[in-house]
């Protein structure tokens, strides 16, 4: 098992799977070239297969010898464009083209969209982008059966292509009726992380947590809000505050902003997530032209290093490692690019101010501990944790000192995966605060830390939200 050093990369790695997955050794390979997380694209899948493809990683899982998590992306209510006759159409410059709400068969100039209230929701000077926003158009009428639109930017459309509404209101459900068929074999199957698309606002966010709040709550997948709306970047902090984790998605975040808007939009997310901390992952198209060449041009090795330079807790492949042509080397490509930009990422002095949470003073002995481990040369932060969430805070305080997270439960140790910084080892469960260390510097002496100076957090029982104390202390050698 690795050790605990700077060795260990502390950024993580969120990689993409498909049916290619499913091949022998596929997924062995994907984790020895260095994932931490595989995503499962539920827009993608049928019935039956998140629960194989858990089923899949639990096999790798146990080959690698190291815990890996699981995000269910859930597709969230993706409007696309229905049949057309031939798949395509051709518009061009200025043509006049009808859109109608459905899946009637469309042709030439008239085609049909998959949003029933497309007719009371979009109004006159709308814009409406097609295929991540390659196809531009601005209604120009509407009447009781279609719209009729302008076509700003021409091409070819095809159909279920992606259609955007960026300056409408849209009433779409935070969770679809396939999302929830889908969480619920993911929840059965036992993922870590549950991905919400095209959240708009912080009740999309409440919602999901109600659906999950039956599960075990050990069991209990985090909640990776992505950020992909203009009105998700309006209501930022709210969002982030009611979520465990946020995603960039820089796809539909371009294509409902604006390509120029996205490097302020994901440092902004970053930013919010330094100060509530929450992690935060950077994905699409990070490493994209490996889909199809086996190195990554110079715009998307510095792409990779800016977001790591900028605190994301995970960057992540979506089509390099689920459908590309070279899925190893991307996961090796983006695992170089992250370890050399680490050494190069600057630390402030000072810690950076989190948003005050009341009572709750357990981001505040994360601080002390950071301060503490910087100014006394510690060679690891040692937290004990019940549910992840000590770790979780530690793990935001800017700092190059590896964190080794010490639980009972392999499930936390599973969530652990998605945080900067953190590796994780696992104890028998205690029966006292005093059992439980002695426990923890059995598994540090034994991962090369025996007489390192370390500094600990923990708190006067094993359970979440009793963290009060923070240590400076040496790991003596056992006795004989």
């Amino acid at each position: 098992m690795a050790k605990p050093t700077r060795e260990i990369r502390a950024t993580k790695i969120v990689a993409t799977i498909g049916p290619r997955a499913e091949k022998d050794g596929e997924l062995v390979r994907l984790l020895s070239a260095g994932v931490d997380v595989f995503r499962l694209n539920g827009a993608h899948c049928q019935p039956g297969d998140i629960a194989r493809r858990v089923s899949l990683v639990r096999e790798a899982e146990r080959v690698v010898g190291r815990p890996v998590g699981i995000l269910l992306d859930l597709g969230g209510p993706k409007i696309r464009v229905g049949p057309i006759e031939g798949d395509t159409t051709v518009w061009k410059d200025g043509d006049l083209v009808e859109i109608l709400p459905g899946l009637r068969t469309g042709s030439g100039k008239r085609i049909s969209v998959t949003y029933p209230a497309l007719l009371s929701e979009v109004r006159p000077g709308a814009e409406i982008r097609i295929a991540d926003g390659l196809i531009r158009l601005r209604v120009e009428k509407r009447d009781a059966a279609s719209l009729k639109a302008r076509v700003l930017a021409g091409g070819t459309v095809r159909k279920g292509a992606g259609v955007n509404f960026p300056s409408s209101a849209l009433s779409a459900p935070a969770v679809t009726a396939k999302d929830r068929r889908d969480l619920r074999e993911g929840l059965e199957a036992g993922i870590q992380f549950v991905g919400l698309s095209f959240v708009r606002s912080v009740e999309h966010v409440k919602t999901l947590r109600r659906l999950i709040a039956a599960a075990d709550p050990e069991r209990r997948p985090w909640i990776v809000s992505k950020i992909e709306r203009a009105e998700a970047v309006r209501d930022l902090r709210e969002i982030a505050a009611a979520s465990d984790a946020l995603m960039v998605a820089r796809g539909d975040l371009g294509v409902e902003t604006g390509l120029a808007a996205v490097p302020g939009a994901q440092r902004a997310i970053l930013k919010v997530g330094r100060e509530l901390s929450v992690p935060v992952i950077v994905a699409t198209q990070m490493l994209e032209s490996m889909v199809e060449h086996p190195v990554p041009t110079r715009a998307e090795v510095s792409d990779v290093a800016n977001a790591v330079n900028d605190g994301a807790d995970a960057v992540m492949l979506s089509g390099e490692t689920a459908v590309g042509a070279y899925p190893v080397e991307a996961v090796r490509t983006m695992d170089e690019i992250a370890r050399v930009a680490e050494t190069q990422r600057s630390v402030p002095l000072e810690i950076p101010e989190r948003e005050d949470r009341g009572e709750d003073h357990t981001p505040v002995v994360c601080d002390v501990a950071v301060v503490a481990a910087r100014r006394s040369g510690a060679k690891a932060m040692v937290v004990y944790t019940a549910s992840g969430r000590t770790a979780r805070l530690l793990s935001k305080g800017v700092s190059r000192i590896p964190i080794v997270a010490i639980t009972s439960s392999e499930e936390v140790r599973r969530r652990l995966t998605l945080l900067r910084n953190v590796v994780s080892y696992r104890i028998p469960p205690s029966s006292s605060v005093e059992e439980m260390i002695a426990s923890g510097d059995r598994v540090l002496r034994e991962h090369a830390l025996t007489s390192a100076t370390v500094v600990e957090v923990s708190g006067a029982a094993a359970l979440e939200g009793a963290t009060n104390t923070v240590r400076i202390r040496t790991i003596r050698p056992s006795r004989r």
